[in-house]
């Protein structure tokens, strides 16, 4: 804080004798200082004699080269600096203010930093000012503040105390704009004591009117490894006018704890496969329509469209494993022996192993070999009689229990 205007406060002054040759000299205060006569110093009683001689034979008993640090220290002993300033508080502002727009919302964001230093704030105040597309880009601060009007007050308590990003959204009718317009926004901060701060810096943006409705209808086909979610293309703009302004789509996904983009690059027909979802995870999805701003602009300024009706999905798997295939058998030692190739699906748990004396005989008189599902691709069967030929039949057994048909019969006779 500044000091410039205040008067200056006094420092006290103490009284100190100099004491030169042996003889005091004047007092800050110009005094003289009386002693008895034949005392050293200017000291007034024995006590004060035997001190001083006492202090004097210690100064001799030191080297020369230490006098001066001595005296030094004796000077400077006890001197008060002069008080320090209080730390100011560091000033909050805004210099950052951005407008983007999402369907019939101009979507207002600005980081605010704060520390434990930082300024009170009692709220911010958000300014709008609509003009016309001719109207000069450079605006004075004071030309701003008396034409802006203010759309809304952030008060102390919705606003973090750390840093953070703040947002505000301002929702348009954009079937009652007459025509393009330019949004001009700025925002303030008062403090505690009720104080403006500067504006912040201006964020202006041309809403777009022609701005099409987002998708309907919205439907899904599910299989072992894909989700495809399909919709149903917009056939307005949101102020009515026929046809859709419609360049593509942008694909949404909601879980619990976050919402991603799925696809990557804009989406020009009305279906997307999501290949990256898991069974048993709910979702829920959203389509918004991609806007041109005018005819030819690149599909990166495209705006989006309000948010589409959710589709909400609980996928389950009731999919099997394809069948195993190309098995081979063979028996030595009295023991039959089969080997397969792992099945091509990644949530295959293991497999079941079925046997059987009779290849016509229906499955559910197939003797199942393993108690646990079996997990290694080869098998050893020693509960066998030499001589005696048997069947054998494999299946695939998913991680959600669900089982593949029978694979081809393989047969063997059992040798010595």
């Amino acid at each position: 804080m500044s000091n410039r205007g205040l008067p200056t406060s006094s420092k006290t002054r103490t009284s100190a004798v100099i004491f030169y040759n042996g003889r005091p000299q004047a007092t800050g205060h110009g005094q003289k200082i009386r002693s008895k006569p034949g005392l050293p110093f200017g000291l007034a009683s024995p006590l004060s004699l035997l001190q001083a001689e006492s202090s004097v034979l210690s100064l001799r008993l030191l080297p020369l080269c230490l006098l001066p640090v001595v005296f030094g220290l004796l000077i400077s002993c006890g001197k008060v600096g002069d008080p320090l300033p209080p730390i100011p508080r560091a000033p909050v502002s805004i210099r950052e203010l951005a407008v983007l727009q999402r369907g019939n919302q101009l979507i207002l964001s600005f980081p605010i930093v704060r520390t434990s230093r930082s300024e009170p704030i009692q709220r911010i105040d958000l300014y709008r000012l609509i003009e016309p597309l001719n109207a000069p880009l450079g605006l004075p601060e004071e030309d701003f503040s008396l034409r802006a009007s203010v759309i809304a007050t952030i008060p102390a308590e919705q606003i973090p105390a750390a840093s953070a990003t703040i947002t505000y959204q301002d929702v348009l009718d954009l079937k009652s704009l007459p025509g393009q317009l330019r949004y001009r926004y700025a925002a303030r901060i008062i403090n505690r004591a009720g104080q403006s701060g500067s504006f912040s810096n201006y964020a202006l943006i041309t809403p777009l009117v022609e701005l099409a409705a987002p998708p309907t209808g919205l439907n899904y086909r599910l299989s072992q490894t894909e989700l495809e979610v399909s919709w149903s293309p917009p056939e307005a703009n949101e102020n009515g006018r026929r046809p859709a302004n419609v360049a593509g789509y942008n694909l949404y996904r909601r879980t619990a704890d976050e919402v991603v983009r799925l696809n990557s690059q804009p989406v020009r027909e009305a279906r997307f496969v999501d290949r990256s979802f898991q069974f048993g995870t709910s979702y829920e999805y959203f389509v918004r329509s991609l806007s041109l701003p005018i005819p030819g602009a690149p599909i990166t300024e495209a705006i989006e469209s309000n948010d589409s009706i959710t589709l909400s999905i609980t996928p389950q798997d009731t999919f099997p494993p394809s069948a195993p295939s190309s098995i081979t058998i063979a028996s030595v030692a009295g023991i039959v022996s089969l080997f397969w190739p792992a099945n091509p699906e990644p949530d295959v748990a293991g497999y079941n192993i079925y046997r059987s004396e009779d290849p016509a005989a229906p499955p559910e008189q197939w003797i199942k070999l393993n108690a646990q599902l079996h997990t290694p691709t080869t098998f050893r069967d020693g509960r066998v009689q030499i001589g005696k030929q048997y069947f054998y039949q494999l299946t695939a057994v998913d991680s959600s229990g669900n089982e593949s048909p029978r694979s081809e019969t393989k047969s063997e006779i059992v040798n010595p």
